[in-house]
């Protein structure tokens, strides 16, 4: 699996400011998870955040988190799905766009890593890449529309940049071998390209009118 260049600095669970949560069974839940992040065991971490989610479904701070790690052990779909309850639950908060672009651009990458060429794939599959990576590519593109002086901004350019070439070259792949297969199509109606005679049908016998 392709590894993100990028570095996920902004994907940091020191983001459980949990100043301002103030059940102190969650905060505690939070900062065990955060010192289990630390030394690297994200399945206890994740534990121990979704014991907090048990307690209070309306953290987002823990929602970004458990987005944070699941990221780390390639829960893609996880990461999704907990970015986007952090928006329902306060849509400025714009880091979880960017974990969103992350796993969206993860995801595309699995489709054209699993082969060794793009021959190799289906037209499906070459099609599957090029909506995750336009996707990835939009969900970026809003992370810096909404947080202009990002730190990221530059590398986060250079992905979309990235991204953008990728898409082309897969796109001329995908018209390249769809015309192929409209070809052969065509071409296989019959040897010489002519459509095939209709078969002489037996005629219905007609009824003699005796009357």
């Amino acid at each position: 699996m392709k590894k993100i260049l990028l570095l996920l600095t902004i994907l940091s669970i020191s983001v459980m400011t949990t100043a301002c949560i103030n059940n102190l069974a969650i905060h505690e839940l939070n900062n065990k998870a955060e010192s289990y992040m630390d030394k690297g065991d994200t399945e206890t971490a994740i534990c121990r955040l979704k014991s907090s989610l048990d307690l209070d479904d309306d953290v987002y701070q823990t929602h970004y988190n458990l987005a944070v790690a699941y990221n780390n052990i390639g829960n893609y779909d996880g990461v999704l799905n907990e970015a986007r309850k952090v928006l329902e639950l306060k849509p400025d908060f714009y880091d979880a766009l960017y974990i969103m672009a992350v796993a969206k651009e993860s995801l595309a990458y699995q489709i054209i890593e699993r082969v060794a060429s793009p021959d190799e794939l289906s037209l499906e599959e070459v099609e599957e890449f090029n909506t995750k990576a336009s996707d990835a590519v939009d969900t970026y593109n809003k992370y810096l529309e909404n947080k202009a002086n990002a730190s990221e901004t530059e590398k986060i350019n250079d992905k979309i940049s990235e991204l953008n070439g990728k898409i082309k070259e897969y796109t001329d792949i995908y018209d390249q071998r769809n015309a192929e297969r409209q070809s052969q199509i065509e071409e296989e109606v019959t040897p010489n390209g002519e459509a095939p005679a209709e078969e002489n049908q037996p005629e219905e016998p007609v009824e003699e009118n005796n009357g």
